[in-house]
């Protein structure tokens, strides 16, 4: 799934195993634009809290979903991205701490929690460049076969994503460790849009994720003036939205 770490809120309604709708979907008319010729350089990263909302529809039952993505740089010069979910039935939380070098994300540790009805285990990932491995805590395993250039964890990649599209890239594809494995996650630039959202009017650069499977589109919007924040995305099965999150507030 595209963009998992935003996503994440989105299973706390998908338990429920009824189709969902979202309430609301935005149109907004899309230009073929160069990215890359209007895109700064980016090698820095900058501090930001990010507040997102979604709203579930489940037959008669609905019920609001409230997240934040948050990104600090500590004291022993690491960077720490935070991604918290909640709603009346569950809550979840996934952090990463990496390092940043020459525009690269090099992902150090991964820790995932859920409670309330998420019935899925903890996970620890350590992230050992040198040595190329992943070691998972809870199952006390050494993957060894899994590292590629350009490893990303579950929340991390997004972040990448945003570094390559202020460096002008209009395509790009990162190997996601998940659980036990990599697996290739692709997307290309569709054009740009003027988005309004609830956090406000955005220039933004629309991405679609790349799949196989013709029938289900993913797309998410970067907000261009905005360090390229991660401010829309939207699930769509045969041409209709299956559910939207927005963001609410932009901190930097």
């Amino acid at each position: 799934m595209m963009f998992r770490s935003i996503l994440l809120m989105c299973v706390i309604g998908l338990l429920a195993a009824t189709p969902l709708t979202f309430a609301g979907d935005t149109a907004a008319k899309t230009s073929e634009t160069n990215v890359a010729a209007t895109a700064p350089a980016s090698q820095t990263l900058t501090p930001f809290t990010i507040s997102y909302r979604s709203e579930w529809h489940v037959g008669w039952f609905s019920f609001d979903i409230d997240a934040s993505r948050t990104l600090k740089k500590l004291d022993s010069g690491e960077w720490e991205l935070a991604f918290d979910a909640e709603a009346s039935i569950a809550s979840l939380r996934e952090t990463s701490q990496f390092t940043f070098v020459d525009g690269r994300i090099l992902p150090n540790t991964y820790k995932y929690r859920a409670s309330g009805l998420i019935d899925e285990d903890d996970r620890t990932l350590t992230f050992k460049a040198n040595d190329q491995t992943v070691f998972s805590d809870e199952k006390n395993k050494l993957y060894t076969d899994q590292w590629q250039d350009g490893i990303q964890d579950n929340i991390t990649y997004m972040l990448q994503a945003s570094v390559d599209l202020a460096n002008g890239q209009t395509e790009f594809e990162y190997p996601v460790f998940e659980k036990k494995n990599s697996k290739p996650f692709r997307f290309k630039v569709v054009g740009e849009e003027i988005l309004k959202t609830p956090a406000g009017k955005f220039r933004a650069v629309k991405v679609e994720q790349l799949r196989s499977d013709k029938r289900r589109q993913i797309f998410a919007w970067f907000a261009i003036d905005q360090h390229y924040a991660l401010i829309r995305m939207t699930d769509k099965k045969d041409g209709k939205t299956r559910y939207q999150i927005d963001a609410t507030k932009l901190e930097f």
